[in-house]
């Protein structure tokens, strides 16, 4: 019940901060018109011209589609594998109670999902700490670089195998239906994300469009 309570207060403040930007939307489209007919010399640019039009209607997918909405989708895979997997409850609970009270098959589990980690940890510095390493910049270093660029989708995807490869060895996840399932669990929480995510670029975007288009 308190469980329920927590998710339902963060629902709310999200719905709020959403709704506060659609309305702060609204605002600035009555702002740009307004103050693009006031002062017609500078570059300030309607949103309600038909340049602003073409705009919102032209671009809005480009503006939205970006690299931050591909890591919320990835984060929410991520975390659905390691809950239904039970990866994240049983990491804890060994710490709490201690390894060798969990079950055989856990127990298997955990150490083939930590050689799985470290095997994959390795092939990353494989290709990053070398200094002709593939995923390094011209440069020869990480800023910049295409390890820098996915960083995020990298440590999604690590974290995503190893909760499969937990879950089907220790038998929370059953054939690939139950990894789909899994990955797909936390949409009820993904999506509130997507509204803030959705309202917040657009009325950024919005701004860099009526203020700094020149």
């Amino acid at each position: 019940m308190k469980h329920r309570q927590r998710s339902w207060h963060w629902r709310r403040v999200i719905y709020r901060f959403s709704i506060g930007l659609a309305l702060a939307q609204l605002l600035l489209i009555f702002l740009s018109w307004l103050l693009s007919a006031a002062m017609p010399q500078s570059s300030i640019i309607s949103l309600l011209s038909a340049r602003g039009i073409r705009w919102f209607f032209g671009d809005f997918v480009e503006s939205e589609a970006s690299a931050p909405l591909l890591w919320l989708i990835l984060c929410a895979f991520t975390l659905g594998g390691m809950r239904d997997s039970n990866l994240l409850t049983t990491i804890i609970q060994s710490v709490k109670v201690g390894f060798s009270a969990l079950p055989r098959r856990v127990k298997l589990a955990l150490i083939t999902v930590c050689s799985f980690g470290f095997l994959q940890i390795g092939c990353l510095l494989l290709l990053t700490v070398p200094p002709q390493a593939v995923l390094l910049s011209v440069t020869g270093t990480l800023s910049d670089s295409s390890f820098s660029a996915s960083i995020v989708p990298s440590i999604c995807f690590m974290l995503t195998t190893m909760s499969i490869v937990f879950g089907l060895v220790s038998g929370t996840l059953h054939g690939v239906d139950g990894v789909c399932r899994a990955l797909c669990s936390q949409h009820a929480l993904l999506m509130p994300f997507l509204l803030l995510y959705v309202m917040s670029s657009m009325f950024v975007t919005s701004i860099h469009f009526v203020f700094f288009s020149y």
